[in-house]
């Protein structure tokens, strides 16, 4: 094989067919909010199943609800509340389950 011909083959093969190598794909833009929406949900809804499971755990050891999530905290079901969400605060509701609601 030429070098001329050599070159031409190696500059073929490394232009490609118009696709991005596997290595580096490209993401746009809505599919990046998305997947970091989608992400904080997951997130969320971990911390809340977390909170739930204290506050049960803290009404059948104590024998009444909590009153809110700072009581938790001081009786050593939590270590600390985690921060709620801008614009959102925890609420307990009537079966016991925590919720984020409008501050």
């Amino acid at each position: 094989m030429s070098p001329r011909l050599f070159m031409a083959c190696l500059l073929a093969s490394s232009a490609g067919c118009g696709k991005h190598p596997a290595s580096s794909p490209v993401t746009t833009k809505p599919q990046s909010d998305a997947v970091a929406v989608a992400a904080d949900e997951a997130q969320i809804a971990a911390v809340l199943m977390e909170l739930t499971q204290a506050v049960r755990k803290c009404a059948v050891e104590q024998r009444r609800a909590p009153k809110n999530l700072e009581e938790l905290v001081a009786n050593g079901y939590l270590s600390r509340v985690p921060p709620a969400p801008a614009g959102k605060k925890y609420a307990i509701d009537k079966n016991l389950q925590v919720y984020l609601a409008n501050q």
